[in-house]
């Protein structure tokens, strides 16, 4: 039952970046090949595209935002457009499946949430992202 309550409440912290922008980015690309995830964006305020990579990819989803809201409470939603999940994300939502078994691995993971201006892209990584500004 805590699991369930830990769902309905997400927790989340701004993911520190070296980039910023007071946009919200469009997601216009997702390539996985095997041994890495890479997400291009583009914000309406930086002319080039900004490239995030996931190494050591768990599994990744693309969802439109409005199947997220529990993300958009005025309660959980904290500045940015990138997101740590600390608690209530989707990996915990795959516990709740025996099948999961990466939740037995003495690895630990990271989740993420990338918040698009339509799509939003959830990543559970043993690695942090690498944003990378072409700029």
């Amino acid at each position: 039952m805590e699991n369930i309550q830990n769902l309905l409440k997400p927790k989340v912290k701004e993911f520190d970046l070296s980039f910023s922008s007071k946009s919200n980015p469009e997601i216009f690309n997702v390539n996985y090949d095997l041994w890495t995830l890479k997400i291009t964006l583009s914000f309406n305020d930086h002319p080039s595209p900004v490239y995030i990579i996931f190494k050591n990819v768990i599994g990744f989803r693309v969802l439109d935002e409005g199947n997220l809201l529990e993300f958009w409470d005025s309660n959980v939603r904290v500045p940015g457009w990138i997101w740590k999940i600390e608690s209530g994300g989707w990996f915990e939502l795959e516990k709740l499946r025996s099948g999961f078994l990466v939740q037995n691995h003495a690895i630990g993971h990271n989740e993420y949430l990338i918040s698009g201006i339509n799509d939003c892209v959830s990543v559970i990584s043993e690695s942090e992202p690498i944003i990378i500004d072409i700029e």
